[in-house]
């Protein structure tokens, strides 16, 4: 895949230069940031790279991975998922889509809900295929060919993600006004391997140093995933799998492998998971699931003969700020970088009461074909 957006910052380049030289080596930068972390008055002199640094990483990550000497680290920031004062759906829905205070309950424990149906397999199978055909084409706002975010350009991803029963029940967990930040087709063909187990709080190991989520508070229901099955999803063609309860933490991981850096090196959840605990979620095509990606969750292989196929779409509310000022996101573990100049957030549900994102207007009234952006 041709990478088109713009190379990331030579400071930044030359941290993760020190990053893929392993060893003692790894911890330097890391050590020098935590002696720094106390000293906010000298904040203003600090380098921009070195200042997002220790804004993102707290001192007990910057600890973790020093006194490891690299071989751990945080997944993600660490967060708790605080259950509400009451368990009532945050706003009235429609009977056929209403979700029961039993079932915000079971969210709140677990990490995850659903399958919900969408719409009908046969309904799926066409829509699946208009999708695919669309996402052919290079994406109009990253200028090449992605299956991240296509949703800005491609109608049909746009209007499966507008669609009332995902929507609804979207809003009765995390409230009435939706922005969608993010988008994602998963092709896992036969004989794939498994996805790892894995969380994500803020997105923070993409880039390094800097978040792609900025909420008020870590602690409180700020992003919810959905995963829209496109084909039907079983064990045998690697269904996506969770650990009921553990999104109550962020887990550090073991770096098995730091050829590449932090992102693109091999890991494993430093905890054990008990396989008598995991949840399959097999679903028929058409059917989606709602979870927190602080959950952790991961898929198997796919031994089947058959492709497994869906679609993620991951939304947070107005007061969440999405990728802050950056003009770029680099994904160091896919080794690509998206150029965020045509990039916003889209109004999925409600209305943008907080005008702290970018807005992007996918298919406005009478308008099609060009996408456009404001803000």
């Amino acid at each position: 895949m041709d990478l088109k957006g713009k190379k990331p910052p030579a400071s930044g380049r030359r941290f993760r230069a020190i990053v893929r030289r392993g060893g003692l080596a790894l911890g330097t930068v890391p050590a020098v940031l935590l002696l720094l972390k106390p000293f906010r008055f000298l904040r203003a002199v600090y380098p921009a790279w070195i200042r997002r640094f220790t804004d993102a990483w707290s001192a007990e990550m910057l600890r973790v991975y020093i006194f490891s000497l690299g071989g751990r680290v945080y997944i993600d920031q660490p967060a708790c998922l605080e259950a509400p004062a009451d368990f009532a759906p945050r706003v009235e829905a429609p009977p056929e889509y209403r979700l029961s205070d039993d079932q915000v309950r079971s969210f709140y424990e677990n990490g995850f809900l659903g399958p919900f149906t969408l719409c009908p397999p046969e309904e799926m199978a066409a829509l699946r295929e208009e999708v695919l055909r669309d996402m052919e084409r290079p994406s109009r706002v990253y200028g090449f060919r992605t299956g991240r975010d296509r949703h800005l350009d491609c109608e049909s991803v746009y209007r499966l993600a507008c669609r009332c029963a995902l929507t609804e029940r979207l809003a009765q967990l995390m409230g009435p006004n939706l922005l969608m930040w993010r988008s994602q087709v998963f092709i896992k063909p036969p004989g794939a391997p498994a996805v790892a187990w894995h969380q994500a709080s803020t997105y923070l190991l993409e880039h390094v140093y800097r978040p792609a989520l900025y909420p008020p508070d870590l602690n409180v229901l700020f992003q919810l995933g959905v995963w829209v099955a496109f084909d039907d999803v079983d064990l045998a063609n690697g269904c996506l799998q969770f650990v009921p309860g553990s999104h109550r933490r962020i887990n550090t991981i073991r770096l098995v492998s730091n050829r590449g850096g932090f992102g693109a090196a091999s890991f494993e959840f430093d905890c054990p998971i008990d396989p008598e605990k995991v949840v399959s979620m097999e679903m028929k095509a058409g059917q989606f699931v709602i979870f927190t990606e602080q959950t952790a969750h991961g898929s198997p292989p796919n031994r089947s003969s058959r492709l497994r196929r869906g679609m993620a779409f991951r939304v947070i509310p107005p007061e969440v700020v999405a990728y802050g000022d950056a003009p770029v996101h680099r994904v160091s573990y896919l080794n690509e970088t998206y150029d965020l100049t045509r990039w916003g957030t889209v109004v999925l549900r409600g209305n943008d009461t907080a005008g702290l994102n970018r807005e992007f207007v996918p298919f406005p009234p009478g308008d099609k074909v060009d996408p456009q952006v404001h803000g």
